[in-house]
């Protein structure tokens, strides 16, 4: 099945971070709602406390008279307030984590010399002690929301007299609940909007590295990649062109040493030749000259190769089909029996059309030389071409597939020995092909011939600066 997902290091990046950032505030909301006594002040407690707490601290500049004004001001669908001659929470605290949480949270509003004046208590709904205050008919009269519990308050006055107050402690609001998707929701979107852009170019080097990879296969000439980004990239960056400059020098090197020794070998060609017209026997004086005409066809084909291999063509982006065309149709006119099958329109390829051509036609020409015939198709793939080129000449021994690609070596006992070359036409389209990321692969053919596959990387697009040839 295929990943739905971008496999990228941004995108990998981007969905760890996700993934972490959500897990983390999912944890976190669960240790917030289930953290008992936050909870427990959260819904009414610390709010209750802390009004008694204001009460308390002017409560002996209240008159008897003002007390009624005081608590009807104060009673709310929130606190129920009242002054009465006992007290509605009769000790100071009874045992239980949710007392000992309203104990502490108490003794931090209230100075140490007056904790003793105030009792406070928690009563679940149906243990509501009974007394002067009718809770549960103040609550009901006013159409609260139904609320399970209830937190108690007393505040022993100067006069003698009890202030009593009873607050209602809202339920928790369930784990699994909208606010908590909302606040998700909100958290994702912020990250991904937020981390995708940064990460995206943190990882934007390591894919123009990636690129540069990969065309260094087919361009050693290919410009130096910028060495931008965090230092790790930079240095990975500083490398590859180092690797690169070291690559380029070292083929340039070689190539031109090959070139100058092909260079050289004419002048001492030349001269054999001049002195083989001057031996006395006819016929070893022919046998002389053919060699020397062989290496000479050698030494000139091995320049023509150089030449090719160190030529900078740019690049163009091709209709391989139009392409295929021109190049059968120059084999037919030579009058070479070539049969091209049905090609389908704008299956473009990036290359270099001159070198391209030549490979095509070496390949080609080969099976017209040693098949007697060439038959020329067109497979497509989305990523990928395959051109494939049969003949029906006697084929090649799998076990010598990898031997005919050597430079100069010809498959005497299998080919044709009179149809001359040198044994570079397959190294060389080889090496062309290659160096536009393709490949070519050998096969027999059941009824028999050779079929020549050549694989060459689809263009997804048209490069920006490069024309289409058709």
């Amino acid at each position: 099945m295929r990943n739905p997902f971008p496999d990228t290091l941004a995108f990998r990046t981007t969905a760890l971070l996700v993934i972490g950032l959500a897990v983390t505030h999912f944890i976190s909301n669960l240790f917030y709602t289930t953290d008992r006594e936050t909870a427990l002040l959260s819904a009414g407690g610390e709010h209750a406390i802390q009004w008694i707490a204001t009460t308390g601290a002017f409560a002996d500049t209240i008159s008897d008279a003002a007390w009624a004004d005081v608590i009807a001001r104060s009673n709310t669908d929130s606190r129920f307030v009242m002054v009465a001659d006992t007290p509605l929470v009769d000790t100071p605290r009874a045992g239980g984590w949710r007392e000992d949480a309203l104990q502490r949270e108490l003794e931090r509003h209230v100075a140490p010399d007056h904790v003793d004046e105030f009792h406070i208590s928690f009563a679940p709904r149906d243990h509501v002690p009974e007394s002067e205050m009718d809770i549960l008919g103040y609550f009901s009269a006013l159409d609260a929301r139904n609320t399970a519990d209830f937190i108690l308050l007393s505040l022993k006055l100067d006069n003698g007299r009890w202030l009593n107050m009873a607050s209602p402690v809202q339920a928790a609001p369930p784990f699994f609940s909208a606010r908590l998707g909302l606040s998700m929701a909100v958290m994702l979107v912020a990250v991904v909007a937020i981390a995708a852009p940064l990460v995206s170019r943190m990882t934007a080097p390591l894919k123009h590295l990636s690129n540069a990879a990969e065309k260094l296969g087919t361009d050693v000439q290919a410009p130096a990649i910028p060495e931008t980004g965090p230092e790790e990239v930079r240095r990975t960056a500083h490398a590859f062109n180092v690797m690169q400059n070291r690559i380029r020098r070292y083929v340039e090197d070689r190539t031109q040493m090959l070139a100058a020794i092909a260079h050289d070998l004419g002048t001492p060609i030349t001269r054999l030749r001049l002195r083989a017209e001057f031996v006395d026997d006819p016929a070893l004086s022919q046998k002389m000259l053919r060699d020397l005409d062989d290496m000479q066809q050698m030494v000139a084909s091995t320049l023509s190769f150089i030449r090719e291999d160190t030529t900078s063509e740019p690049q163009a982006t091709v209709d391989i089909g139009t392409l295929l065309a021109r190049v059968c149709d120059d084999l037919e006119d030579s009058g070479h029996d070539v049969a091209l099958a049905d090609m389908p329109r704008w299956v473009l390829v990036n290359c270099r059309p001159v070198a391209l051509r030549r490979a095509l036609g070496n390949l080609i020409d080969n099976a017209v030389k040693y098949g007697q015939a060439a038959r020329v198709s067109l497979e497509t793939g989305e990523r990928k071409v395959c051109i494939l080129i049969e003949d029906s000449g006697p084929g090649i021994p799998e076990s010598r597939f990898e031997d005919v690609f050597q430079p100069f070596l010809r498959l005497e006992d299998s080919r044709n020995r009179e149809t001359g070359g040198t044994g570079l036409g397959l190294s060389v389209a080889r090496t062309i092909i290659r160096g536009h990321g393709g490949d070519i692969t050998l096969s027999n053919r059941e009824n028999g011939g050779l079929c020549v596959t050549v694989i060459l990387p689809r263009a997804q697009h048209i490069e920006h600066g490069e024309s289409a040839v058709s």
